[in-house]
This record gives C-alpha cells, sequence and structure tokens, in this order.
C-alpha cells in the first residue's frame, strides 16, 4: 500500500511530456535521448497500471469489507442476538418508563396545581369563617344589649304600672275614707235632728217649726238612701 501511495508522486514528476523534460538538459548525449525517452514512456504505461490497479484494489477492498459486513450480519452469534433483542427490549422499556415518568410528573404537577388552589380556596373559606363569627360575635353582643335595654324598659314599665296601681288604689282608700267619713258624719246629722224632733214635739213647738224639721228630717233620709245605694266596696 505504502508503494501505491509513492506512485502518485512519481507519475507527478513524469507527467510531462519526455521531449520537454530531456530535450532541455544540454548535457545529455543525443544517442541516450531516444531510449531514455522510450524508458519513460514504458515507465509512465506502468505507472498508469499500477493506479488503475490501485483503483481496483480500492474496489476490491470495499467489496471484500462489504462482504465481511454482510456475512458477519448473517452469521451472528445468537448470544449476540439475544443481547441485541434483550437491549432493544431495555431500549423499549426504558422509552416506555420515561413515557410513564413524563405523564406521571405531568400528573404531579396537575396534583400540586389543584392542591395549590384548594389551599388558597381553603384559606379564603377560612378568612370568611372568621369574619362571618366575628359579626356573629357583634350581632350577639348587639343583641344582648338590646335585650336588656328593652328588659329594663319592660321593668321600669312594670315598676310604673305598678305605681300608677298603687296610686290609684290609694286615692280610691282615700275617697273611700272621706266619703266613709261623711257617710258618718251624715247619720250623726240626721240622728241630731230627729232628736231636736222629738224634743220640739214634746215641749210644743209650733207646727211651722215642725215641718220645716220634719222637712230637714226627710232630706237627710234621702241623702242616707243615697249612701246606701252608693257601692262603696267596689273602690
Amino acid at each position: 500500500m505504502e508503494g501505491l501511495t509513492n506512485l502518485g508522486s512519481f507519475r507527478t514528476y513524469y507527467s510531462v511530456e519526455p521531449s520537454q523534460q530531456f530535450h532541455e538538459d544540454k548535457y545529455l548525449d543525443g544517442s541516450l535521448v531516444p531510449r531514455l525517452e522510450t524508458e519513460l514512456r514504458k515507465a509512465q504505461s506502468r505507472i498508469k497500471e499500477l493506479e488503475r490497479e490501485k483503483y481496483g484494489s480500492k474496489e476490491n477492498i470495499r467489496s471484500f469489507l462489504r462482504n465481511q459486513r454482510i456475512s458477519h450480519e448473517e452469521n451472528t452469534d445468537p448470544v449476540v442476538d439475544y443481547l441485541k433483542n434483550k437491549l432493544s427490549k431495555e431500549r423499549e422499556e426504558r422509552k416506555r418508563a420515561n413515557a410513564e415518568n413524563a405523564m406521571l410528573k405531568k400528573k404531579m404537577r396537575d396534583m400540586e396545581s389543584s392542591v395549590n388552589r384548594l389551599r388558597r380556596e381553603r384559606d379564603t373559606l377560612e378568612k370568611v369563617c372568621e369574619e362571618l363569627v366575628t359579626r356573629i360575635d357583634e350581632l350577639k353582643a348587639e343583641t344582648r344589649k338590646k335585650w336588656d335595654e328593652k328588659e329594663e324598659e319592660r321593668q321600669m314599665l312594670e315598676m310604673a304600672e305598678m305605681w300608677r296601681e298603687e296610686s290609684v288604689r290609694v286615692k280610691l282608700m282615700d275617697a273611700k275614707l272621706s266619703l266613709e267619713e261623711k257617710y258618718a258624719e251624715m247619720n250623726w246629722f240626721v240622728d241630731e235632728l230627729e232628736k231636736c224632733l222629738v224634743m220640739a214635739r214634746k215641749v210644743g213647738a209650733e207646727e211651722m217649726k215642725l215641718k220645716r224639721g220634719e222637712g230637714l228630717i226627710k232630706m237627710a233620709r234621702s241623702l242616707e238612701d243615697a249612701a246606701n245605694g252608693t257601692d262603696l266596696e267596689k273602690f
């Protein structure tokens, strides 16, 4: 192969025309030139043959290597086939595992997003509940305050009603006592008039005076009857 490689440089040197190469050498003998030209032509012809062989050898080498590769592929060891199949299956399983991992990662991201969203919603709901509890406590306090005020007002009204009833009862009692006193006084007056009339009859007073006294007695009796007709117990 090294010889074939060096042929390229040899061809480059002798690729010029023989007459151009040697006729310019003034020291060469005239009889030697034709023979050298002949030898040069032979050498050039040989070089061309070697180059053709070189290119043919390259093609042969490529064909040989291609045939060797095909033969090697056809005559592969079963162990190698098993390993290749196993490697292929492992690659497929790895691809499937990677796809499943990617899907799981996506699901995890979705779940994490859902959890974060639920956490935010829960925080918002807790804040709303806290605000509602605070508002309910405030309403309870306001309701209790109003209830206490109403209860106090009711008690005051009850006390005022009791005082009013007591005042009315006292006034009625005073009126009853006053009527009883007047009734007793009237009875005493009637009794005194009757005594006077009795005494006047006994001493023989004048008839006019007697009539006048009888009129007074009748008027007193009518007052007594009117007083008896009045129900003092209802007061």
